[in-house]
C-alpha cells in the first residue's frame, strides 16, 4: 500500500474541519502531507499509529502531526472518534522573532525533535481550547471581511497556548501508557534503530514473543501496510532527511537507509516520493 501524500494547490493553504466524525473505514490510509496538522479529540476512543509509536485517542487529546510525518488514525467502530482538525502551511505562520525564547511554530519543532506528538489537556484546558476552535468556526462560517485572516491569528493563539502548555510538562510526563501498553512500540524502535541491518518478520516476531503469523496480522492492522511496505517507507523517509540535510553522495545514502543496492534504492524512492532523490536534492536548494 502506497502512502498517500496529500498536498494543497495554494502555496499557503488553510484548512478547518470542526467536529468531524469518520467510520474506520473512511479514514486515510497511512499518510504523509506537506502541512502541519492540530488535531483535538471531542469524544470518542481509538489508536493513532505517528512515525514510529501508537497512541491512545480520548476526550482532550491534541495531537500535533508536523509535515512529512507519517501518520493513520484508527477509530473505535463502537465509540467513534468525534475531532477538530487544523491543517496549515508553515509559511503562514507568523516567523519575525520579537522575543528570542518564542516563536509560534516552536511547539511543532519540539514536537518533531523529541518525536512524542500527544498532549492530554485538564478539564479546564480543554474548555479554553475549545473556545479557540469555537470561533474559528464562527469566523468560517460568518464569512465576513478578513475571515481567513481572523482564523489564521486564532491559530496562531492555539499555537501559543499549546507552547505554553508544554513549557509544564517535563520530558517524561507524557503519559507511560501511551508508550508501554502495546508491544508493538518496542517493534517500531527496533525497526528504526536497525534499518541497515537484516530485518525480517521471524526475527521480530520472536522479539515480540509472538508467531510471525500474528505479528504479520496485528503488525498490518496497525500500520495498515504489510512490514515489507513499511520497512521500505521507513528507509525512503530516512533518505530523504539525508537527501535534504548532508551532501553525502546518494550512493552512501542509500547505503546508510539500508537499502540493498543504489538501483532498488532509485526504483523505491520514486516510487514513494514521486521523484528520483537527485531531483528531490535538487527541489530543496
Amino acid at each position: 500500500m502506497k502512502a498517500i501524500k496529500k498536498t494543497s494547490n495554494s502555496p499557503f493553504p488553510f484548512s478547518f474541519v470542526y467536529k468531524g466524525s469518520k467510520d474506520p473505514q473512511n479514514e486515510l490510509p497511512t499518510h504523509i502531507h506537506d502541512f502541519h496538522e492540530i488535531i483535538y479529540v471531542h469524544k470518542g476512543k481509538g489508536t493513532f499509529f505517528i512515525n514510529n509509536t501508537l497512541y491512545d485517542m480520548g476526550k482532550g487529546d491534541v495531537f500535533i502531526i508536523p509535515n512529512d510525518t507519517i501518520h493513520h488514525a484508527v477509530p473505535d467502530k463502537n465509540d467513534l472518534i468525534t475531532s477538530s482538525v487544523i491543517f496549515f502551511s508553515p509559511a503562514l505562520i507568523q516567523s519575525i522573532s520579537v522575543e528570542e525564547n518564542f516563536s509560534y511554530l516552536s511547539i511543532v519543532e519540539k514536537i518533531k525533535k523529541n518525536k512524542h506528538y500527544k498532549l492530554s489537556l485538564s478539564d479546564v484546558e480543554q474548555q479554553t481550547f475549545e473556545e479557540h476552535l469555537n470561533n474559528i468556526q464562527q469566523e468560517l462560517s460568518a464569512k465576513q471581511l478578513g475571515s481567513i485572516h481572523a482564523a489564521i491569528l486564532i491559530t496562531h493563539q492555539i499555537l501559543l497556548f499549546l507552547s505554553r502548555f508544554s513549557m509544564k510538562q517535563t520530558e517524561n510526563k507524557f503519559r507511560e501508557g501511551d508508550f508501554n501498553r502495546y508491544w508493538m512500540n518496542e517493534i517500531f524502535t527496533y525497526i528504526d534503530h536497525n534499518l541497515q541491518g537484516n530485518i525480517s518478520l521471524s526475527l521480530l516476531a520472536e522479539r515480540a514473543h509472538v508467531s510471525p503469523a500474528h505479528f504479520s496480522r496485528v503488525f498490518k492492522q496497525i500500520t495498515g501496510m504489510g512490514l515489507t511496505v513499511y520497512l521500505n517507507k521507513r528507509k525512503t523517509y530516512k533518505a530523504k532527511e539525508l537527501l535534504w540535510s548532508t551532501d553525502y553522495p546518494v550512493s552512501y545514502i542509500a547505503e546508510l537507509s539500508g537499502f540493498e543496492s543504489t538501483p532498488h534504492f532509485y526504483r523505491i524512492f520514486k516510487k514513494y516520493i514521486g521523484t528520483t532523490p537527485a531531483g528531490y536534492r535538487k527541489s530543496k536548494k
